[in-house]
């Protein structure tokens, strides 16, 4: 299978929202998304993401957000759709494996019949090799039994604090590569090397390394790499559409303006995810800013909203180096 077109530039870890009583607004997140749309600078949006907390997802929810999305979005962009089994990362209650493989297999399956481009799954850091197996056994096992019963590009995706000893080896990632419809990788890590060894590991196949950090983005471009997910995708897609120009045109000046413009607004950003939905609400497109609970998980624990002091600080930041990429 070959790799989605939609595999470039920015691929959005889209923000999830809530009613008040957690229950995910279907009208605030239609509002939401119709604001991501009018950017335009989005090719992809990752629905069940890590920032729009996968963790405290459903079955119910993951089909609600599949459907709403594909049928809201609707081809003017491409989605994909987390659809692991069912785990809110406590590490001292692991789920069963059985059924969390046959749960993402059929949340998967659910997600493509609702018009979805393609399926991501977490490296699956809740299940535990069996029978004298490597953890490197079980990721390939795990793979390879998703892969074989959803119909359609599979994703894998290492989220940020994975586990030292489930962190994808390029070896591994070598051999995965190789099964037909696991496409792609998004891989959370800044540092450069680990980035080089996973894209060498699968050079010349027919499978696309994703950043998964956004002020690393420019170490992968060099070496293949198109694509990013990371907070900026969501929050000023824009400038990783003028990188990528930039890099295409040889201008690595422009690549560099471009990333110190995505590094500024990254570091000196509050919460991505409250400043954008207020910003939504204020720019025409209301959003509630209500969030969901992950106290529940020790591992865990909820974003600090954001002050009315923080966002007035921010958004004028925020608006300048967008202005720069106008």
């Amino acid at each position: 299978m070959k790799v989605p077109e939609y595999v470039s530039g920015s691929i959005a870890p889209t923000f999830t929202v809530f009613q008040q009583d957690g229950a995910i607004d279907e009208q605030g997140q239609r509002s939401f998304l119709d604001f991501l749309l009018q950017s335009e600078a989005i090719n992809c949006f990752f629905v069940r993401s890590g920032m729009g907390l996968m963790y405290t997802y459903s079955m119910d929810d993951t089909k609600q957000m599949a459907r709403l999305a594909c049928s809201h979005i609707n081809k003017r962009a491409a989605v994909i759709v987390g659809c692991s089994g069912m785990w809110d990362r406590n590490y001292d209650r692991l789920p069963d494996p059985n059924l969390y493989l046959a749960q993402g297999i059929e949340l998967g399956k659910h997600a493509l019949d609702q018009g979805a481009d393609g399926v991501v799954y977490t490296v699956p850091e809740g299940l535990l090799p069996q029978n004298g197996e490597s953890i490197n056994d079980l990721l390939l096992r795990y793979f390879t039994a998703v892969c074989a019963e959803v119909p359609g590009p599979v994703f894998i995706y290492q989220p940020p604090g994975t586990k030292a000893e489930y962190m994808m080896k390029p070896e591994l990632l070598g051999q995965l590569a190789n099964i037909d419809n696991l496409v792609g990788a998004k891989v959370s890590t800044p540092e450069a090397h680990y980035m080089y060894e996973l894209v060498r590991a699968v050079r010349g196949k027919d499978f696309a390394y994703i950043v998964g950090h956004e002020m690393a983005f420019y170490a992968g471009l060099p070496i293949g790499v198109r694509a990013c997910i990371g907070q900026g995708t969501t929050v000023n897609p824009q400038i990783f559409r003028a990188m990528l120009a930039a890099y295409d045109k040889g201008d690595w000046a422009g690549v560099l303006r471009a990333q110190d413009s995505i590094n500024t607004l990254c570091l000196v950003s509050p919460n991505p995810v409250d400043f954008m939905k207020k910003y939504a609400t204020e720019k025409g497109f209301p959003t509630p800013m209500f969030d969901r609970s992950q106290k529940s998980n020790p591992y865990a624990s909820d974003r600090t909203p954001i002050t009315q002091e923080e966002y007035d600080r921010f958004k004028p930041i925020y608006e300048a180096e967008l202005a720069k990429f106008a």
